[in-house]
């Protein structure tokens, strides 16, 4: 698929570069080469493949890479994928320096723009390490100044431990989210984000607008994010696309049932995406995702379009970090509202034997009433064609555990359900008892709640979180 996919981007790309080209009344010297990507094109037009590579494979690389400088960065990233002979010349510095002077160029408030160009036309551009060139590029092409946003980055917020400008930071970039759906026949549709809820320390994004598929047809959901211009305009270039998850979406795939009204039933996909559909016939009605804060503006515009971003590791020094006090700081919301939020510090590790080894941290003790907490109705409210509805019992969590230093420790975005009680806690308040049940592997969330008929209102009597014994030694590179 990626072949497949690098040479369509790259032959789309290579029409576009050759009618501009003619219209710029090329040298005479490029019309050997200008023959040749026309074989391309009618190779490809024809679905000739073998015939297409069985091309390239006869013409000599200063050939392959004068074509290759008639492509924008995006059809020149995806061509390097086809094979190692494209790769290494794909890559080259000639081929994105020139690339990157074109883009600095664009940018005419940017100072001494004409020193950039000469400097980046010179014998400097084969003295710079291979890809420093096609590097500097995909971060202009991804939008961001670094130097800027991760300075405003270092802020926290005391109460969440998450960068306190992290809403001001994606809505001044014009970060948003865009989902594609992938049918079995490989063709995708994407669709483009109709609303978003900010909470302190995550973001719930919906779409529920445009011509859904049937879930049975949909083979594979993709979460990007983009940067959108402030203004765009037609001619446009292609939007940078950094991959957030990848998610299975077969009907006899890892799903679970989340809840149900009378128009719709809900799916869970891995934790925090779900799946709305029509009842009755399967068509997709919405989908709903909630992203947690931490990293969210790297992984929005730093991955790939096929590979996600991946943070370094950041391990603690002092090995005494591990037996003090961490901070858990959780919210219950759904799209429109909040239902809960606490915050909880300093909470101390007991070791726990079930089902193996476990650290373990105690927010709310059943057995100390002072600690329970009152919660509005949990349900999950949804918007989609016009109609909506509210699926009961269900919202979302965001739940962020810090170490003694402030530092991430695990960080959760998901959805959550409530179950009834099978076995009922000994409490002196009577009333119906539901617990919600969280786990992955960095750790488990349990919580319990009593329905409280005079009060209208749920009271959560328990709240405990488990980490495995190897995240801890792990995260502080030490004995926990």
């Amino acid at each position: 698929p990626i072949m497949a996919t690098g040479l369509g981007e790259f032959l789309r790309s290579l029409r576009r570069g050759l009618v501009q080209g003619e219209q710029n009344s090329p040298a005479r010297g490029d019309t050997q080469v200008r023959e040749f990507a026309r074989m391309y094109i009618i190779a490809y037009s024809t679905a000739k493949l073998d015939c297409m590579l069985s091309v390239h494979l006869r013409l000599p690389s200063e050939i392959i890479l004068k074509i290759f400088s008639f492509l924008d960065a995006f059809s020149l990233f995806n061509i390097s994928f086809v094979n190692k002979q494209f790769h290494d010349l794909a890559n080259s510095n000639a081929l994105w320096s020139v690339l990157y002077a074109s883009e600095i160029e664009k940018k005419m408030w940017r100072p001494r723009v004409s020193m950039i160009k000469e400097a980046v036309s010179s014998t400097i551009v084969e003295e710079k390490p291979a890809g420093y060139w096609k590097k500097l590029l995909l971060k202009e092409m991804a939008g961001y100044k670094d130097t800027m946003w991760k300075t405003e980055l270092k802020h926290m917020n005391p109460h969440t431990g998450m960068p306190a400008l992290t809403e001001h930071v994606l809505r001044r970039l014009h970060i948003q989210w865009e989902i594609t759906l992938t049918n079995r026949h490989g063709r995708e549709s994407v669709y483009e984000q109709t609303h978003t809820f900010f909470e302190d320390s995550s973001v719930t994004v919906c779409w529920s607008q445009g011509a859904w598929p049937c879930m049975y047809t949909v083979n594979s959901l993709q979460l990007h994010g983009i940067m959108c211009p402030a203004s765009p305009a037609p001619g446009d270039k292609p939007r940078w696309r950094s991959l957030i998850r990848k998610t299975a979406l077969q009907r006899t795939g890892h799903c679970s049932f989340f809840g149900a009204d009378r128009l719709v039933k809900v799916l869970q996909f891995d934790k925090g995406i779900i799946v709305g559909l029509w009842r009755g016939n399967w068509k997709i009605a919405f989908i709903m995702v909630n992203l947690h804060f931490h990293k969210l503006i790297e992984r929005s515009l730093l991955g790939s379009r096929f590979c996600p971003y991946l943070p370094a590791d950041d391990n603690a020094v002092d090995l005494d970090y591990s037996r003090h006090g961490y901070t858990l700081h959780i919210v219950l919301h759904n799209p429109v509202q909040r239902i809960m939020c606490q915050r909880f510090s300093p909470l101390y590790t007991r070791r726990v034997m079930s089902q193996g080894e476990f650290v373990q941290l105690i927010a709310i003790d059943f057995a100390n009433v002072s600690e329970h907490v009152p919660v509005t109705k949990f349900s999950l409210p949804w918007q989609a064609q016009g109609l909506q509805g509210e699926v009961e019992r269900c919202c979302m969590m965001t739940l962020t555990v810090l170490d003694e230093a402030q530092r991430p420790f695990w960080c959760v975005s998901s959805t959550v359900k409530m179950y009834r009680r099978q076995r009922v806690l000994d409490l002196e308040n009577e009333g119906e008892q539901f617990i919600v049940l969280y786990g992955d592997a960095e750790g488990k969330v349990k919580m319990t709640f009593v329905w409280m008929e005079e009060f209208q209102h749920y009271f959560l009597v328990q709240l405990v979180t488990m980490f495995p014994t190897a995240k801890v030694k792990r995260h502080f590179s030490g004995e926990c």
